[in-house]
């Protein structure tokens, strides 16, 4: 029998639920030891949906649960703090994107890191999908030539004013949010740091957090991203890359449920191709990823979580608010 890596949820929200429990119940290299909570009334859905334990004190569970690794699912602003907590008890980490809220926080969860040795790795799901093997196989292999533009959307319909994601105070703005996901993918499709950042922010009706982004990250070279996400947007959720041959879409490139399976066209002067892509669970992936990773990558997480916070946080800076 297979020894699991055992892991405890810290945050029962809407992704937890839905997504990161069920994979770290299913992965088949992971289980879950509990769920910590400090809404009493997550209770009844963590014990009665998938049959777990639920606490709501993060120490006592630190000091009385044998587990060697934390998933954090909780507003952006509290991360730093789950690690601050979790860091010192050795424990390996992985949590939600994005991982800090500001690059103080970036800093100081990278210092625990080191001072702890554990590893700490970010985690957007998107990449694990099997979907972006093959997007990146057919470039290599000079389906439509030289890349030359990274296009990226990911917006959505209006979310509740009750939502986390429209507090300053816990991390809110769709730069950490949706646009996260955006400036992710296109940092590895060129597997490089922008020399360049320009962004234009808009806040719908006076919020106090950015509700819209386009941004233009400039890498070098000729190669360019443009991206643009939002929170009150038709749903839309795609890549699409132009290159000196040909220009290549994929219709659903971040968010997928397990069974969905995304559609990838490409366009050339001979005409147009379409492909199904094959359908994958991208968080049990992640997970598995994780796993087979987490005692030799520290460093290297380390570094990534670092440039992605660094990009951001320049983005944010081309808002006309503080932050």
């Amino acid at each position: 029998m297979v020894s699991k890596m055992k892991f405890i949820v810290v945050g029962c929200g809407n992704i937890a639920q839905r997504c990161a429990i069920p994979a770290l119940m299913n992965s088949g290299v992971t289980e879950v030891v509990c769920v910590v909570d400090t809404d009493e009334r997550k209770q009844e859905i963590v014990e009665g949906r998938f049959g777990l334990r639920f606490e709501t004190d993060l120490h006592h569970v630190l000091e009385a649960y044998d587990f060697e690794s934390v998933y954090i699912s909780t507003p952006n602003a509290i991360h730093v703090q789950i690690v601050e907590q979790v860091a010192p008890y050795r424990k390996n980490i992985l949590c939600e994107k994005p991982l800090a809220g500001s690059m103080a926080d970036a800093e100081r969860i990278a210092e625990l890191g080191k001072q702890y040795n554990i590893p700490i790795f970010e985690g957007f799901m998107y990449q694990f999908h099997a979907q972006h093997k093959i997007k990146n196989q057919l470039i290599a292999d000079g389906a439509i030539g030289e890349p030359q533009l990274f296009q990226g959307w990911f917006g959505f319909p209006p979310i509740a004013d009750t939502d986390f994601r429209y507090k300053k105070a816990l991390g809110g703005g769709c730069v950490l949010d949706s646009c996260a996901y955006l400036v992710h993918s296109a940092r590895h499709f060129y597997g490089c740091e922008p020399e360049n950042v320009y962004a234009v922010l808009s806040h719908e009706d006076g919020r106090e957090v950015e509700t819209h982004a386009t941004i233009l990250l400039d890498f070098g070279q000729g190669r360019v991203a443009n991206l643009v996400s939002g929170f009150n947007n038709k749903y839309k959720s795609q890549q699409v890359i132009w290159g000196s041959k040909g220009l290549m879409s994929l219709e659903r490139a971040y968010a997928l449920p397990p069974d969905f399976q995304s559609t990838l066209t490409i366009e050339t002067q001979e005409g147009a191709t379409q492909q199904t892509m094959p359908a994958c669970n991208h968080f049990e992936e992640e997970m598995r990823y994780f796993v087979a990773n987490c005692a030799t990558s520290a460093e290297a997480w380390r570094n990534e979580f670092l440039n992605q916070t660094r990009v951001l946080m320049k983005i944010k800076a081309c808002g006309k608010y503080e932050y």
